[in-house]
């Protein structure tokens, strides 16, 4: 990525960071949403977001990881309007939400490393 995607994405995920913490979503499926990462397109038309849930419960993970999906999708035009009131673009990248499951992998892997051992 670029200086100024990187630039984007930092703010970026630093004001939707802020509304999840400062307890502006009102949404109950988003009590738990943590943002993780953000890229942005070379067009800066795109945002990428990456988002993890405190207390991931394995049984419950997948259940509560559709319901923070659908509520993000709900939620979208009320966090664009948020970056458009802090990010100085002429305009605000379109949002795409997933769920980051780099340390579930990570968490795999050592545990199967362990087992060889």
């Amino acid at each position: 990525m670029g200086l100024r995607q990187d630039r984007l994405a930092d703010q970026i995920r630093d004001v939707l960071a802020q509304c999840f913490q400062a307890g502006a979503m009102n949404d109950p499926r988003l009590t738990k949403v943590t943002i993780t990462r953000v890229k942005v397109t070379s067009d800066l038309q795109l945002a990428t977001i990456y988002f993890r849930l405190y207390a991931d419960v394995d049984k419950e993970l997948d259940k509560t990881k559709k319901e923070a999906l659908k509520g993000l999708g709900s939620s979208k035009g009320y966090l664009r309007n948020k970056l458009a009131s802090y990010l100085t673009v002429r305009r605000i990248p379109n949002l795409r939400f997933f769920y980051d499951d780099s340390q579930d992998k990570v968490e795999k892997i050592e545990s199967l490393l362990r087992d060889i051992k």
